[in-house]
């Protein structure tokens, strides 16, 4: 109760302008946040993006914010909503990349409705499946696929051995199809 009570100050404040409350709020949530954020996907770039998006708004529309809100869950669900309209963002991106290089032809809208949805439910899956890989497992996978780092290079970075580094991602690999 003491903390929703502070929260609610701190909203308050926000609401006046008081740019040190948007510090106090922001410094007292964004480590909960990204965790938070992190679940939906393994982009950390994408979810510091959306925790700032929702500050930003804050900002912006703090004359018309309501003082009557649980503040903690008002951040948790707009972040859920920021991350998810990213990932859409980025869905439909990829799908106009496909249909650019000529390697789709549609008939119709609902053709193209049908790619984006496919798209987007499996980038949606493979970011749930993502998220439930350890931290170092996901890192191991970024290293490999994301920046094309060799097993050796892998090891050395994450300080093990090179059958652990194979082993690891292996083991991680098989666990996202398992889950996919």
């Amino acid at each position: 109760m003491k903390d929703e009570n502070r929260d609610i100050d701190l909203w308050s404040q926000i609401k006046e302008g008081d740019v040190l409350a948007y510090h106090k709020l922001y410094d007292r949530y964004i480590d909960m946040l990204f965790t938070f954020g992190m679940q939906y996907t393994n982009d950390d770039a994408l979810v510091q993006d959306a925790i700032h998006d929702i500050f930003v708004d804050l900002h912006r529309y703090r004359n018309t914010i309501s003082l009557d809100v649980v503040v903690k869950s008002y951040l948790f669900k707009s972040l859920q909503n920021n991350i998810f309209k990213k990932l859409k963002s980025q869905t439909k991106i990829v799908s106009l990349d496909i249909l650019a290089e000529g390697n789709y032809k549609t008939e119709s809208a609902e053709d193209d409705l049908i790619i984006s949805e496919t798209a987007f439910t499996r980038n949606a899956g493979l970011a749930f499946a993502l998220s439930s890989l350890t931290k170092k497992q996901r890192y191991a996978l970024h290293l490999r696929f994301s920046e094309d780092l060799s097993y050796e290079e892998i090891s050395s970075t994450l300080e093990i051995s090179l059958e652990s580094c194979r082993t690891l991602i292996y083991r991680s690999l098989r666990e996202l199809r398992g889950k996919l």
